[in-house]
């Protein structure tokens, strides 16, 4: 038993360390050469040589899939904490920073992006794809309440 967990243990630390690439079956195989040899471990070995190949052939060239939940939520926390309360009323326009949070940006790299995309384009974006924020929508049905209330007390009294 202590050696099915040792071939699940190897396997998780490479991909949660290193993502998944072309290269990937070809390291884990390596890593577990010297782990146990009895038919369930093999098999499990196996199993997971066969899943990392398929995934890794899904890589690009020298690109890296990522491996482990962590790196997404690290990043969509690191994007909360730049909305601040915004974050409260789910996504908004900010949701296109994700790129600049996680990629190295330079004052060129920023201005040429600025210069690129009209912000009009931007805006509706926006609209298309995310609609209205949580905030925007409580603000509609606020008016609307407010307004049949006022409507209610506008109404005459019964004799």
């Amino acid at each position: 038993m202590a050696a099915i967990v040792e071939v699940g243990t190897i396997a998780e630390q490479l991909i949660k360390a290193e993502g998944v690439s072309a290269h990937s079956a070809q390291r884990l195989q390596q890593r577990l050469a010297a782990a146990g040899t009895l038919p369930r471990t093999q098999q499990l070995g196996t199993e997971l040589l066969q899943f990392v190949r398929e995934e890794g052939a899904k890589a690009k060239a020298g690109e890296r899939l990522v491996g482990s939940s962590e790196v997404i939520e690290s990043i969509f926390g690191k994007w909360k904490r730049v909305e601040g309360e915004q974050a409260r009323s789910g996504l908004t326009g900010l949701v296109l920073a994700l790129g600049a949070l996680v990629a190295p940006t330079t004052p060129a790299v920023i201005k040429q992006a600025l210069e690129s995309v009209p912000t009009k384009t931007v805006l509706a974006w926006c609209r298309e794809k995310l609609g209205k924020t949580v905030q925007a929508l409580r603000r509609t049905l606020f008016v609307r309440q407010r307004n049949r209330e006022q409507k209610q007390d506008q109404l005459p009294l019964a004799a």
